[in-house]
């Protein structure tokens, strides 16, 4: 799956576990800040702010490949795991309810079956969600962070790998 397909499955995770909480999610699930660098949003709205980053895992250092003869020629078949993490920073008043409502809602059926039927998985080692309180404009914005973690199986694509036309034998004896 290409990077921009990965971060939408990311968003449908975001919208679907805050359907209740988040009331225009195109508006208020993000993947950017603002490029003026500064909130575009008002300190009583809630927000999303997703960020993914692959992840230097020894699950990610692998790679399986499998052999297959089709069509006269041989198939070479790769994969490996991509491993994830996705950083949902949340601003607002519920924000803390927002991040705790993600943290529950990636175990809910309609979620994992999202995520498998694009090969993505849960790391199930759920960290606490973190307060980190902003400054701005001398007002404190609440902001809870929460980073969960995903593998990702990422097929490459198919490499013919040839075959082989004719092989020369040679024997020799060895005499004592």
């Amino acid at each position: 799956m290409n990077y921009n397909d990965l971060q939408k499955v990311f968003w449908q995770v975001a919208a679907d576990s805050t359907s209740s909480l988040i009331a225009n999610p195109d508006k208020f699930i993000r993947w950017k800040y603002p490029v003026d660098g500064q909130p575009d949003w008002k300190i009583t709205d809630n927000i999303i702010f997703l960020n993914t980053s692959e992840q230097n895992d020894d699950y990610g250092k692998q790679i399986n490949s499998e052999f297959k003869t089709e069509n006269s020629t041989v198939m070479r078949y790769m994969a490996r795991t991509r491993v994830w993490q996705v950083l949902f920073t949340v601003y607002g008043p519920n924000s803390y309810d927002i991040a705790n409502s993600i943290k529950n809602g990636v175990f809910t059926q309609k979620i994992h079956d999202n995520l498998s039927k694009n090969s993505v998985f849960l790391v199930p080692n759920l960290p606490v969600c973190v307060q980190s309180n902003e400054m701005f404009a001398g007002q404190w914005w609440q902001r809870w962070d929460l980073a969960l973690t995903f593998n990702e199986l990422y097929e490459l694509q198919p490499d013919d790998v040839g075959h082989i036309e004719s092989i020369t034998l040679s024997l020799q004896a060895n005499r004592r």
